[in-house]
């Protein structure tokens, strides 16, 4: 069968992947149409570099998928100095770094007896080797690095505190729920959150040179990621005005990722693999434990808040999938400020279009006197600032220092955080049901985490 594109391959450990991962990748892609990496697994890399990778070889497969710059990632050979990958991909082109020649005299050797057909091997020039190694880097997670970096203690904090923000931010949406239309609420909070991000411009201008031009597919992926957060922020102010934010935190936050799997699951064909079936059994039965359909009839599930949760859930979901080839063309320092001001953009005639200006009547302005004014700007200043910009840039630093596994391993923080919040401040108290159901949906996740099923791998 005739092949329409050209695959490259490429070949590497990939522990924490920093700029000199992603300047080789995107050199590599350059290539060719299709990028393939194959992963180094961890019994070689611990044969080879006398330690075992900081993280495993699947945390390091779905880091590579999570990261939209390889079209597919794959597990190297078992057995050392073997190249069924090579056999398998068939690629048009073999891309290796500077520091690979060891692996490209052996795959001269190989290809010279084992196949009947001959790639072109590109070894690429290096690129800021003294910044960006990755054994360098991984000493310094290890506590072992240069003195200028930032500790991983910090980082840990930083993720906590990330954390934090994303449980408060349901007393906050809470508290701010009523004072006018989501639409209005939702288009305030874009507009105060895409400002947060104008100071970091210099840094975005930088990590664009870094990271290369960006392109289409870039520029449709973040107005697609804009679509969904403004569906999730009206779902989001709406769920909140109706039912209670201890809930809502629950339901969206164990809920999402077993939706963002799902959603990777489809737009990659693939059904889901044996290891995995326990999980997602597990959280249909934390979703169906979470909406309690039992307990509604009729239109009265709508009034609960329940079904726009889960279907807030399901936007985020999608804004996290489209989030990632969006992030890996445009920087994420750019991809955020974008984003916040094409949903603003995109909410702006919304908004105005239910009643005008009239729509922002009920919110408290300066010098009204109203005693609800610092509450409302206070919250509105919460989740713009510090959920919006501060939260959501903690946790994707953090987790580039950290690795995949170890940060995702915090989010399950968040609906501890939001039941703890929603709970002391806002009088709600959980009940068995729904604290059953949360637990069955984060046990779900884990397991789907755990299994080799995983999209990416």
């Amino acid at each position: 069968m005739a092949r329409s594109e050209k695959t490259v391959l490429v070949f590497g450990t990939f522990d924490v992947i920093h700029p000199g991962h992603e300047w080789f990748l995107r050199k590599s892609r350059q290539s060719g149409d299709r990028l393939v990496a194959a992963v180094a697994r961890d019994d070689f890399v611990r044969e080879w570099k006398g330690h075992p990778p900081l993280t495993d070889e699947m945390t390091r497969i779905r880091a590579l998928g999570d990261s939209g710059l390889v079209d597919e990632a794959r597990l190297s050979d078992t057995d050392i100095r073997t190249y069924g990958v090579v056999e398998d991909v068939r690629p048009d082109v073999i891309c290796l770094g500077h520091d690979q020649k060891a692996l490209k005299d052996d795959l001269d050797r190989w290809l010279g007896t084992h196949t009947d057909f001959r790639p072109e091997i590109v070894v690429l020039r290096p690129w800021k080797r003294d910044r960006y190694s990755s054994t360098r880097r991984n000493k310094t997670l290890a506590g072992a690095g240069p003195t200028g970096n930032v500790p991983v203690w910090a980082m840990y904090v930083l993720m906590i505190l990330a954390m934090v923000t994303f449980g408060f931010s349901w007393v906050s949406g809470k508290r701010i729920s009523g004072f006018a239309p989501p639409s209005a609420l939702a288009l305030i909070r874009f507009t105060m959150t895409a400002f947060c991000f104008l100071p970091l411009i210099p840094a975005g201008r930088r990590q664009r040179q870094r990271g290369g031009e960006s392109d289409v597919a870039g520029w449709a992926a973040a107005v697609g990621a804009a679509a969904a957060l403004v569906l999730y922020n009206i779902l989001f102010f709406s769920g909140l005005n109706a039912g209670l934010a201890g809930h809502g935190g629950l339901i969206v936050t164990t809920l999402n990722p077993l939706f963002t799997f799902l959603i990777v699951l489809a737009v990659g064909k693939r059904v889901p693999g044996r290891s995995s079936i326990p999980g997602l059994v597990l959280g249909i039965a934390g979703g169906v434990l979470l909406m309690r359909p039992w307990m509604y009839s009729g239109g009265e599930i709508l009034d609960s808040g329940n079904l726009a949760f889960m279907i807030a859930a399901l936007f985020w979901s999608v804004l996290t999938v489209l989030s990632r080839p969006a992030q890996a063309k445009l920087g994420f320092i750019r991809f955020n400020l974008v984003l916040y001001f094409l949903a603003a953009l995109i909410l702006l005639p919304v908004a105005l279009g239910t009643g005008g200006t009239a729509v922002f009547d009920g919110i408290p302005r300066p010098g009204s006197g109203d005693p609800e004014f610092w509450s409302f700007w206070g919250h509105m200043l919460f989740i713009s600032a510090a959920t919006g910009a501060f939260g959501t840039s903690a946790y994707f630093m953090a987790s580039s220092r950290l690795g995949a596994a170890r940060g995702s391993a915090f989010t399950y923080l968040v609906p501890i955080f939001a039941l703890l919040f929603t709970t002391l401040l806002l009088g709600e108290t959980p009940d068995l049901v729904m604290i059953l159901g949360g637990m069955l949906a984060v046990g779900a996740v884990m397991l789907i985490n755990r299994s080799r099923d995983v999209p990416g791998a």
